[in-house]
């Protein structure tokens, strides 16, 4: 269950909470356990993960905040599967990817995780709507199918009227929205975001998150957010913060 809290309308229609919505702890959909990474170049062994340990439950709103270097891409990537830790246990709706062929995490990833960037990687020859509809035909879903999949979260992201627009014919925050659309449109059990802000203007910046907390309290998925934003982090239903490859407790986070 989803506490209602006071919000303030801002352009397009989205809400945005003045506050963080309180969840209840539902079920764990993606944990990491004993998570570390080293890079060894040359001579030199670089340890960028020194043991995580993370629980991300359904529904929730979960922002990591550090300093450049600190971790928290590398973290990301772990626990979506697109990068191997080097000791430690990734586990996805109570899926352990332990001993995943690549053939089963890619899998995994496109059924079960969503992904949004700072850069939007929006494929330039498609429509929006093509765009967002592609996850469903890598997935073999029909395009008719898939299309209409992808037309409804477009409306979900107020941009149904542009869906045969191209990222070219798109504003920043436009496109950015196309790229949530492609990561909801799976219905993933959660949705990991590597700074989706960062390459936006402040007033963007904050109705994306809007747009962000809204679609996270309507659809039950749960959002991992890594951002340098602490004003947009403190809107988080909680707050980890990454230091030297760590995790340091929510209080020391919020301090």
């Amino acid at each position: 269950m989803i506490e209602q809290v006071p919000g303030n309308v801002v352009p397009d229609g989205v809400v945005a909470s003045t506050a963080p919505a309180r969840v209840a702890p539902g079920r764990v959909v993606l944990e990491g356990r004993g998570l570390t990474k080293i890079y060894t170049e040359g001579e030199n062994r670089v340890q960028v993960l020194g043991g995580v340990d993370l629980a991300v439950h359904q529904s929730e709103m979960l922002a990591l905040i550090g300093a450049s270097g600190s971790g928290k891409s590398t973290l990301l990537h772990v626990l979506g599967l697109l990068d191997q830790p080097t000791s430690g246990t990734v586990t996805v709706d109570g899926q352990a990817a332990a001993n995943f062929s690549e053939k089963q995490r890619s899998v995994v990833r496109n059924e079960k995780l969503g992904f949004v960037y700072q850069f939007h990687h929006l494929l330039a020859e498609f429509s929006a709507l093509d765009n967002v509809a592609m996850p469903l035909i890598i997935r073999r879903m029909s395009r008719a199918d898939a299309r209409e999949q992808a037309a409804d979260m477009l409306q979900q992201v107020g941009l149904a009227a542009r869906a045969t627009h191209h990222p070219g014919q798109l504003s920043g925050g436009e496109r950015q929205r196309v790229a949530l659309a492609r990561a909801l449109v799976t219905r993933p059990v959660c949705v990991l975001a590597d700074e989706p802000t960062g390459n936006l203007d402040r007033h963007t910046a904050r109705d994306i998150f809007a747009l962000l907390r809204r679609l996270n309290q309507e659809l039950g998925m749960a959002f991992v957010i890594v951002t340098h934003d602490s004003e947009l982090a403190a809107r988080a239903d909680r707050q980890l913060k990454m230091a030297d490859g760590v995790l340091l407790p929510a209080e020391i986070a919020a301090a």
